[in-house]
C-alpha cells in the first residue's frame, strides 16, 4: 500500500493582523523555542532563537505561551510587547536515588509498520503518546532512550521531545523534563533514538506520555504538493519533520491544541478506513 499523508487544513475567517513580539526570562533573556496559541483557534507559531514570533491574530484576543521550564502563560498583547515567562517551581515527591546498572534493556512501544505519516499544516501541535505500567517494568525501571520515527522532506529540521505525567484523569499533566529536548532530523524516513538517561527518570506507576510537538520556525518551513481536484494552488506552506503513525486497537494518544489538551480515543484517519485507529511510532526503551 502506498504511503500518502494526513494533512488537516486550518481556515481562519475573522480579519486579523500581524502581531510580534518577544518572549524573555525574569532575568529578560530571550526564551526560544516557545509555542504560542491563540486560545480556542487552530492557530499558532514558535518564538525563533531570539524570542521573537510573529503571529496572526487580533489584540483581544487570549494567546497561551507554553515552554519547558517555565509556567503556562495566557495573555492578551499589543504588537511589539515583551511578554515575561516565569520560571516554573516544582513540587517534587520524595524519591530514593539509585545507580542505574544499564545491563538490561527492554523496548516498548509497539511500533512495528507506519502505513502514513501526520503533517503539522501550520500550528505546533503536541502529539501525546501514553505508555501504561507494567509489572514487568520492575526490572527495567529507567527510561533510557525514546525512540521516534519521522519524515522530513528537508534536512535539519526539528521537533520537540516532550514528556509528561498522567492525570488521575488519564490526560496529560505536568512535564517531566526541566529542559528542552529540541531533535534535529535528517530528511527522508528516519528512526531518531534520543538519550534520556542523563535525566534519571524512573517509569511512574500510573504511567507516563511521551509527547511529539512541532515547532513553526522558518528553518522546518516547506512547500507541500497538494493534488486536490478544483484547487488553483498547487502548493501549501508546510513545516517538516512529519511524525510517521502506526495501525493499534486501543489509541491511547492525545492532541494538544487550541490551546488545551484533546482526547482522540477512538479517532480514525477516515470515515472509510473501518475504525482504523494510528498513533504516532514513538517507542521507549527502558533498563536496570
Amino acid at each position: 500500500m502506498k504511503n500518502f499523508y494526513v494533512l488537516v487544513f486550518f481556515v481562519y475567517f475573522s480579519m486579523s493582523s500581524q502581531i510580534n513580539g518577544t518572549v524573555v526570562d525574569e532575568k529578560n533573556q530571550a526564551i526560544a523555542y516557545v509555542n504560542i496559541w491563540v486560545e480556542n483557534e487552530n492557530i499558532g507559531t514558535t518564538s525563533n532563537q531570539k524570542g521573537q514570533f510573529f503571529i496572526n491574530s487580533t489584540i483581544e484576543k487570549v494567546l497561551i505561551f507554553s515552554a519547558v521550564g517555565f509556567e503556562l502563560k495566557k495573555i492578551k498583547i499589543v504588537d511589539k510587547e515583551i511578554v515575561t515567562l516565569q520560571t516554573a517551581i516544582y513540587n517534587l515527591n520524595e524519591v530514593v536515588i539509585s545507580k542505574s546498572k544499564g545491563s538490561i534493556e527492554r523496548e516498548i512501544g509497539n511500533f512495528k509498520k507506519s502505513i502514513t505519516s501526520h503533517l503539522s499544516g501550520s500550528v505546533p501541535w503536541i502529539y501525546a503518546k501514553r505508555f501504561e505500567f507494567n509489572g514487568v517494568y520492575k526490572k527495567t525501571p529507567f527510561l533510557k532512550n525514546a525512540i521516534v520515527f519521522t519524515k522530513s522532506k528537508i534536512k535539519n529540521a526539528k521537533f520537540k521531545l516532550r514528556i509528561f505525567a498522567v492525570q488521575e484523569n488519564g490526560f496529560p499533566a505536568e512535564d517531566l523534563l526541566k529542559e528542552d529536548v529540541v531533535v534535529v532530523v535528517k530528511s527522508g524516513k528516519n528512526k531518531n533514538v534520543i538519550d534520556l538517561s542523563k535525566f534519571k527518570l524512573i517509569f511512574p506507576h500510573n504511567g507516563i506520555f511521551l509527547a511529539y510537538e512541532w515547532m513553526i520556525i522558518e528553518e522546518n518551513k516547506y512547500l507541500y504538493k497538494t493534488n486536490f481536484k478544483g484547487s488553483s494552488k498547487n502548493y501549501s506552506i508546510n513545516y517538516a519533520p512529519a511524525v510517521l503513525v502506526n495501525k493499534v486497537e486501543t489509541e491511547n494518544t492525545f492532541m494538544y491544541r487550541e490551546g488545551r489538551w484533546m482526547s482522540r480515543k477512538g479517532s480514525s484517519m477516515n470515515e472509510n478506513s473501518n475504525n482504523v485507529i494510528i498513533e504516532p511510532a514513538i517507542n521507549l526503551t527502558l533498563t536496570n
